[in-house]
C-alpha cells in the first residue's frame, strides 16, 4: 500500500516541475495584416512562437483607490464602532485594573516578608529598603498609570473626531 503512495506523490511531483507551453502561432496574410491564432497558418509566412508561464508568478497589484464615497459600512464606520465597543471600554479597564494593582502591591510586599519580619523596628537597613521598593513601585505604578491614561485619551480623542 505504502509503494503506491510513493508512485503516487513521485508521479504528482514530477507533473509539478514540468511548466507548460502554448504553441500561438503568428500568421502574416498577403496583404501584410498580422494574426496571431492557436492553428497553424493556412499559407502566407508562419512564426511558432512558444508562451510559458512565469516562474516567479504573479506579480501583486496594488488596489485602486477609490475616489468614491465610502459606503455605509466602511472602514470609518468599522474604526468608530469597534473604539465604542471594544477600544475605549478596553483601555478603561486596563487603567482601572493597574490601579487595583498598584494598590494591591504595598499589601503583598508585607505579605511576602514573613512573620519574623514584620515586628522589625522602623529604623532598621530591612524597613528602608521595604519602603524604597515600595517607593519606587508607586513610581512605576503611577507611570503606567499615566501611559495607559494616555492612550485612553488618544482613543477617545479620535473617537470624537469620527
Amino acid at each position: 500500500m505504502n509503494s503506491i503512495r510513493y508512485a503516487a506523490c513521485a508521479l504528482a511531483l514530477g507533473f509539478g516541475f514540468v511548466a507548460p507551453a502554448w504553441a500561438i502561432n503568428k500568421c502574416t496574410g498577403a496583404d501584410g495584416k498580422v494574426a496571431f491564432q492557436d492553428a497553424p497558418c493556412v499559407g502566407g509566412q508562419s512564426e511558432k512562437i512558444d508562451v510559458r508561464p512565469a516562474m516567479e508568478g504573479a506579480t501583486p497589484i496594488a488596489p485602486a483607490q477609490s475616489t468614491g464615497k465610502e459606503g455605509a459600512f466602511g472602514a470609518s464606520w468599522q474604526r468608530k464602532n469597534y473604539l465604542q465597543n471594544q477600544g475605549v471600554p478596553q483601555a478603561r479597564a486596563a487603567v482601572e485594573r493597574n490601579q487595583r494593582e498598584c494598590t494591591a502591591q504595598p499589601a503583598e510586599a508585607v505579605a511576602t516578608t514573613g512573620p519574623l519580619r514584620k515586628s522589625i523596628s522602623p529604623g532598621t537597613q530591612f524597613a528602608q529598603e521595604l519602603a524604597a521598593t515600595a517607593a519606587k513601585s508607586k513610581t512605576a505604578c503611577e507611570a503606567r498609570t499615566e501611559e495607559l491614561r494616555e492612550q485612553q485619551r488618544a482613543l477617545e480623542k479620535e473617537l470624537g473626531t469620527l
